[in-house]
Order: C-alpha cells, then structure tokens, then sequence
C-alpha cells in the first residue's frame, strides 16, 4: 500500500463518465485544492486521492451509505501522523467500498450544524481517530501531559453525530478518538493520560515503524459488540491494535462497557437504548485481520433502518 493510498491510482485517473458523477469529481477536486493549495505536493496529492476515490460509488443507489467523519482532511506540516492516517483511512475503504457508499466528513469544517445536516443523508455513521477531545466537554483542565492541539469546533461536529444518532437510531461506531466522543457526549469523562502507557496502550516510535500495540481484551457476554464480533472472537477474546494514551475515567449513564484489557481499562462501550457502539482500539490498522473491521462493517449493516424507515425519523438541525 502506497502513502497516496491504495485506492489512489483510480482516484487519480479520468473523471467518471457520467455527469452527475463528473461534477461530484470536479467539486473534490476544487475541495482539495482550495483547502491544501499551500501543502506539500504529495501530501496534497494523496489528499486528492483520498477526496475522489468514492466518487464512482456515489451513483450505486442499492448501496447503504456510511458517513465517515474525521477531525481534519490532515494535520497541516505533519507528514509522518498524516502517513498513519492514510494507513488506516486505506484500510476501512478497503473494507467499506464494496459494500457501502462512502461520504467523508470534516468535522472542524462542518461544526456541529453541518454535521448534523450531512448525517441525514447517511444509514450509518463511523467516527475516527485523531486529536485529543477538548477538556471543556468533559469539565476537565488543560495542561495535562501529552497535551496537543485540540480542535473544538470538531468536537462539536462529533458530539452532534453522536446525538444525532442516538435520536434517530442510526446505527454509529466510534474509532479510538470515536469511541471517547461517544462516552463525552453522554455525560462521562476522559482519564487524560494513562501511566505508564507506553508499551502498554501506545507505541512511542508508531510515527516512523506505523507499528500499534498488540494486546487482547475481554468482550463481555451479551453484549452487541460480541454478537458483532462473534465471528472473529475466541473465547470472547479479541487480539486488538492499540494507539491511545487517553481513556474512559467515569462513564456516562445510558452507556455499557463491552470490552476490557487485561490491565482495566475500558477498551469498548455501547449505548444500552441505540445501535451505538465505540471501541478504543484500531480495527482499520493494516496489520490487523481484516475480518474485524469486516464484522463491524457488518453490524451496521444489520442495524440500519430501512431507508424509507429511516427518512421517516430524520430531524432537521
């Protein structure tokens, strides 16, 4: 898999034939260039890749279609965070494409009001990984270690996804990052860095070797993670990839832990009412067997409404 992506070849080959679908090129296209024109040029180009790769898809009307909502398109200058995150964005398109229609979302760009708004169009919902969520939404205080830039317009993006489809039954997965916005929107907290994390839940060198931590966790019976991962569990156990040096402190009521690692931590948790469900590993890492991401692809599918059911409930933001 190249740093372009692996769907990157196709994206950047002719526009679609059809009009609807050559429009939809062209306004990526002008996306992209309008919002990375003073990037690197191959960051720019693989963002293009990325931007336009769905675009063929966008016209198959039996397809379901998944909203896949990220932070930023990339971190301006950070070439080696923006690698890993092709990585795995590469890796769920992989899995997603030949099932779903796929729309990507930015976050900081839609606030919380657009995301909303493109929520409605969507049958299922990923959040992924990213940047730390603000202290504000959870009553915590900043300067904690690790700290970096937090993205609050983002949060309110995603904290409005997660909302959104808890109102609306929407089926939802939250990613790492994802998964802490879910117990954030609830009302729980975050525990801001875990000691010892290095070895344990993180890799320090993952920026230059892409190499997450490998560890297990317990999925708790009868709960809806292991009837989704009931496939690819043993013992309901689950070798996982792990890169967080964040974690559930309290969790929020309305929620359920699903998941534990050896050493405690909350490693997924799901709404007790909605087809909601976060996990804090990472599925769409490259070097994990696919078949999980697939599992969890698949409980989405089967936790969608039917689309005429499910205009029915849409609210408008």
């Amino acid at each position: 898999m190249n740093e372009a992506g692996a769907l990157g070849a196709h994206a950047r080959g002719p526009a679609p034939a059809s009009s609807f679908a050559g429009e939809r090129y062209s306004q990526a296209v002008a996306r992209v260039d309008a919002r990375c024109h003073n990037w690197p040029p191959r960051e720019r180009a693989a963002h293009r890749a990325d931007e336009t790769a769905m675009i063929g898809t966008m016209t198959n009307h039996t397809k379901p279609t998944l909203l896949i909502s990220n932070v930023l398109p990339a971190r301006p200058g950070d070439e080696a965070y923006n690698n890993i995150c092709m990585r795995l964005w590469d890796r769920l398109l992989q899995a997603a494409l030949p099932t779903w229609n796929v729309i990507r979302e930015y976050a900081q760009e839609d606030g919380a009001e657009g995301a909303a708004l493109r929520a409605q169009a969507a049958d299922a919902i990923i959040i992924m990984g990213g940047e730390d969520v603000h202290p504000l939404n959870y009553g915590g205080s900043q300067g904690y270690k690790r700290e970096g830039r937090h993205w609050y317009r983002a949060d309110q993006g995603q904290l409005a996804l997660v909302d959104y489809a808890a109102r609306t039954g929407t089926p939802l997965l939250g990613i790492c990052r994802g998964m802490q916005i879910i117990n954030t929107a609830f009302g729980g907290t975050l525990e801001q860095h875990i000691d010892g994390v290095d070895g344990t839940h993180t890799n320090p060198t993952i920026l230059s070797d892409h190499r997450f931590i490998r560890h297990s966790v317990r999925v708790e019976t009868d709960s809806n993670l292991e009837r989704a991962l009931t496939p690819v569990l043993t013992d309901s156990e689950l070798i996982i990839s792990s890169a967080h040096h964040q974690r559930v402190a309290r969790l929020a009521e309305g929620l359920q832990v699903s998941a534990y690692a050896p050493d405690g931590t909350v490693e997924a948790i799901e709404s007790i009412d909605a087809p909601i469900i976060g996990v804090q590993w990472h599925p769409e890492d490259p070097a994990a067997d696919i078949s999980q991401l697939h599992a969890l692809l698949g409980h989405l599918d089967a936790r969608r409404a039917p689309r005429l059911e499910r205009a029915s409930t849409t609210l408008v933001a």
